[in-house]
């Protein structure tokens, strides 16, 4: 047996509670990165849609404007709601 395996077996990492102050901070962390990740995709799936819109009007296609402005509208609720979810 080696030193670094006698080592770990008699000093083993201790494993915190669910609900130690530790993995309450970690989780706050990743849940917000979470929200910051999904606003930007909201932001930049309404940037998208602006663009089928304006492509589409550019090109007399009334779907192309229908479906951009959809996108716009599904991407704006996607980052309104990220304002009221509790952190």
């Amino acid at each position: 047996m080696s030193l670094l395996a006698s080592a770990r077996m008699v000093n083993p990492m201790p494993i915190e509670p669910w609900n130690s102050a530790k993995r309450r901070a970690r989780r706050k962390m990743i849940w917000s990165k979470a929200h910051v990740v999904l606003a930007a995709i909201g932001t930049l799936s309404a940037v998208a849609g602006i663009a089928v819109a304006i492509n589409g009007g550019l090109e007399f296609n009334r779907t192309k404007v229908f479906v951009g402005v959809g996108i716009i509208i599904v991407s704006t609720i996607l980052y309104v709601s990220m304002l009221f979810v509790d952190d």
